[in-house]
């Protein structure tokens, strides 16, 4: 099992490794990585699976929601946005079908009913950005802001890039690059430049096209959620150039499981304060989820306790990729994978990972 695994672990860190090999051997032909920091310190870095090597970047689909909450996060610690300003505060359009008392939190935290827009939207327009944005301004509620909670899988994105944009003037992707990513040597990208290429692992496909129908087992406002109807032809989104190159931050990212972790990594390591991480994590949304059917936690855009951890806050992606930071225990963790798992959470291995890196502590 152990020759399948490529990579290294600290001293004390050896089950971390046996685990993640035992998962491996199960799974033959499949790619997956391992990160992990603890106080700053990275302590797992392994990698599996014939098409992954050290410097491999794979799809994380809402994983990149985790790496935009740290964005956001960090415009609340510098005092650029108020979590319980109303949103038209600084976006003035939005004040439009009712929305004008809808605050940043209650609308980072999945409560805003705002799922989709009438009629769906295209491809283009969830890649170009601007005019999706100007719909969902535009756009009435599925149901009376914060009085519910239901998973906003693919506008979440617009949603904070706007906010993002209307503060900084720039967006979210290129404030990420700028002040995390760079600084911090993140290996993950919101916007994916064509020089990388080279090292992404092409993604397996997923539901993303008019064809694929919902589980029966799903909600109805899982397809709104998803936009299922909108004609956006049966090719994976991320195996797309103009996709890849867009910085969607709802399900865009491109990254390394060091990436991920890294990313977390620096919101624990400085970057975020105390106070700030306690803003964005507490719980805002907890319970069934209107969309996905079954209870879920966000807080400031994050999901929250991933793998298990209480204290933890991050994002899963559909994939089976996940990455998160644990305040309790100072672990970064990142997970990739090209193991769809949709619909449902990260992949299992990463509860055993997480729970071989805690009893090592």
């Amino acid at each position: 099992m152990a020759e399948r695994v490529s990579g290294g672990v600290r001293s004390g860190f050896e089950a971390v490794r046996e685990v993640f090999a035992e998962a491996a051997a199960a799974k033959p032909g499949v790619n997956a990585a391992v990160a992990a920091h603890v106080g700053g310190e990275r302590v797992v870095d392994l990698w599996t699976g014939p098409g992954y090597g050290p410097d491999s970047l794979q799809g994380v689909y809402s994983v990149t929601k985790g790496v935009a909450g740290v964005a956001v996060a960090l415009l609340v610690e510098r005092g650029l946005l108020d979590p319980d300003r109303p949103v038209a505060g600084y976006w003035p359009e939005f004040a439009r079908a009712g929305k004008e008392h809808v605050t940043v939190r209650t609308l980072a935290a999945h409560r805003a009913g705002l799922l989709n827009v009438d009629g769906g939207f295209t491809v283009e327009e969830l890649i170009g950005h601007t005019r999706l944005a100007e719909r969902l301004a535009a756009q009435a509620p599925v149901w009376e802001p914060g009085t519910r909670h239901g998973y906003h899988a693919l506008t979440i994105g617009t949603l904070v890039d706007e906010l993002v944009r209307r503060v900084t003037g720039t967006s979210l992707g290129e404030y990420y690059h700028r002040e995390i990513a760079g600084p911090y040597g993140a290996d993950f990208f919101i916007g994916l430049p064509e020089g990388e290429e080279p090292r992404v692992v092409q993604p397996k496909p997923l539901f993303f096209g008019g064809d694929k129908g919902i589980p029966d087992f799903m909600p109805e406002l899982f397809a709104v959620a998803m936009n299922l109807e909108w004609g956006g032809g049966d090719g994976d989104l991320l195996a797309r150039r103009d996709f890849r190159a867009a910085g969607v931050p709802s399900i865009g990212g491109f990254g390394s499981a060091r990436g991920v972790a890294a990313v977390y990594a620096a919101a624990l390591g400085g970057l975020l304060s105390p106070e700030t991480i306690r803003e964005v994590s507490a719980v805002v949304s907890d319970g069934e989820d209107a969309v996905i059917g079954f209870p879920t936690r966000y807080g400031i855009v994050f999901e929250l306790s991933p793998a298990g951890r209480p204290a933890a806050f991050g994002h899963s992606g559909a994939a089976g990729a996940l990455g998160y930071a644990d305040p309790e225990t100072g672990v970064a963790f990142g997970f990739t994978t090209d193991t769809p798992s949709i619909p449902g959470p990260a992949d299992p291995m990463t509860l055993d990972l997480t729970k071989a890196i805690v009893a090592a502590l």
